[in-house]
């Protein structure tokens, strides 16, 4: 019963594994892609996909507060005047 719930926690370690990204704060500019998706871009490395729970407008104001996240990080953006949350991160 103990290898059991052994290899259990070991294949769910590796299966719930977030996504993380650097460099952010190098990024030159942003595309808003819908109301809940922003792509960091022009700059060195690959583009970074954030999904978030807030909304993105095309007019948004965005400043990016943190260089290095992960899925589910708090206070990554900072949009139109409110702290935004990462759900999802991935490099494009």
């Amino acid at each position: 019963m103990k290898k059991i719930i052994f290899w259990l926690l070991v294949f769910l370690s590796f299966s719930t594994q977030a996504d993380c990204v650097y460099g952010a704060k190098s990024k030159m500019s942003f595309v808003i892609l819908d109301s809940h998706s922003i792509l960091l871009k022009n700059g060195p490395g690959k583009d970074i996909l954030i999904k978030s729970f807030s909304f993105f407008n095309s007019g948004s104001s965005v400043t990016i507060l943190k260089d290095s996240f992960c899925d589910y990080e708090s206070a990554v953006l900072y949009v139109d005047g409110n702290v935004v949350d990462a759900q999802q991160v991935k490099w494009i």
